[in-house]
C-alpha cells in the first residue's frame, strides 16, 4: 500500500448496499448511488467477463479500479449450477472480505492497493451483487518487469525479490488467491512488492497447511513457464531457490524437496496442458496488443 498507516472504515449502507468504505472517501459523490457511478460512461473497461466486469475509473481523490462480481464463478452464471449459485448467495460477502484481507496485510507491512470500499447488494431471491473498489497501483506489474529486463541477471533479481516477500507474506500466515506474475507489481527501490487481486486471499489465525502456500509456489512457477514459453525455462528454479532460501524454519532437507516437489507438479501440469495453454496465451497477446509477450 502506499503507506502501513492504520486505516479506519464507516458502515456503508445506501440503496441496498452494505459495506465498508475508508473515512475518508465517504463524503465523494459519486460514491453516494453506486448503482448509477457503476453505468457510468465515463469509465475505462479493463476486463468484461459473465461473472465480473473491472473498471478503471477517475474521481477527485484519484483513479480507482472497481470490480463489480456477480457470481462465484462464469459457470454458476452460464449454467445456473445450483451448488455455486447456493454458496455465493450463502456465504458472506466477498467485497467485505476484501476490506478485512487487505486490511490485516497493511497492519502488517505488506503492500496491496488501498481498499476503498467492499460492499454487497442482494437482488431477486437474495442473489447478491459484490463490488470492491481500490485506488490505482502504477507500478509495473512483475510480468512487464520481467519481459522488459536488460538479461538474465535482472530477471533473477526481480525473482528473488519476489520469492523473499512472498516468503515473508507466507509466514504472517497469509495465502494469496491467485498468485501469477501478473497479479503483482514490483517496486524494488523502495522494496515493495504489491499484491493485487486478493478476492481469494485469505489470512489464518495460525500457520496454514503447507500445500495451500504451496499452491501459490506451482501457480506462479508454471505461469513463468507460460511466460518464457518453455517448459524447460530455468526462471521457476531460480525462484524457488530464492524462495527457500527466504525460509530461515526450513532445514536444508526440506528447502531441497519442496524445490524438487513444485519443480515436478509444474513439469506434470505443462506435459498435459503446457502447448495448449501457450498457444491460448500467444492467441490473445496478440490479438489484444498485436505481439505476444515474451521473455527475451
Amino acid at each position: 500500500m502506499e503507506g502501513t498507516a492504520k486505516m479506519t472504515f464507516a458502515p456503508y449502507r445506501r440503496n441496498g448496499w452494505q459495506g465498508w468504505i475508508l473515512d475518508e472517501w465517504q463524503q465523494l459523490p459519486e460514491l453516494a448511488d453506486l448503482d448509477a457511478w457503476l453505468v457510468d460512461p465515463q469509465q475505462t473497461i479493463v476486463l468484461e467477463a459473465p461473472c465480473r466486469t473491472v473498471s478503471r475509473r477517475e474521481t477527485a481523490l484519484g483513479a480507482v479500479y472497481a470490480k463489480l462480481m456477480r457470481a462465484g464463478n462464469d459457470g454458476a452464471v452460464r449454467n445456473q449450477e445450483v451448488i455455486s449459485w447456493l454458496k455465493w448467495t450463502l456465504l458472506p460477502s466477498r467485497g467485505v472480505h476484501i476490506i478485512k484481507v487487505t486490511a490485516a496485510m497493511t497492519a502488517r507491512g505488506h503492500y496491496c492497493p488501498t481498499p476503498v470500499l467492499g460492499a454487497r447488494c442482494r437482488g431477486r431471491w437474495g442473489y447478491p451483487r459484490e463490488l470492491y473498489v481500490s485506488r490505482e497501483v502504477t507500478q509495473p506489474t512483475l510480468e512487464e518487469c520481467l519481459v522488459s529486463a536488460a538479461g538474465k541477471d535482472e530477471q533473477q533479481e526481480l525473482l528473488a525479490f519476489t520469492a523473499e516477500r512472498l516468503a515473508r507474506f507466507h509466514l504472517d500466515h497469509f495465502v494469496h488467491g491467485d498468485f501469477l506474475p501478473r497479479n503483482v507489481c514490483v517496486d524494488i527501490q523502495a522494496g515493495h512488492l504489491y499484491f493485487l487481486d486478493n478476492d481469494r486471499t485469505h489470512h489464518w489465525p495460525f500457520l496454514p497447511p503447507f500445500q495451500r502456500q504451496r499452491r501459490n509456489l506451482a501457480q506462479f512457477c508454471y505461469n513463468l513457464m507460460l511466460l518464457d514459453g518453455s517448459g524447460q525455462s530455468p526462471l521457476p528454479a531460480d525462484f524457488l531457490k530464492a524462495y527457500a532460501e527466504s525460509r530461515p524454519d526450513w532445514p536444508l532437507s526440506r528447502r531441497q524437496a519442496e524445490i524438487v516437489r513444485v519443480q515436478a507438479q509444474c513439469d506434470r501440469r505443462w506435459k498435459k496442458h503446457g502447448d495448449y495453454e501457450l498457444a491460448k496465451r500467444l492467441r490473445q497477446a496478440a490479438s489484444q496488443a498485436g505481439e505476444p509477450p515474451a521473455l527475451g
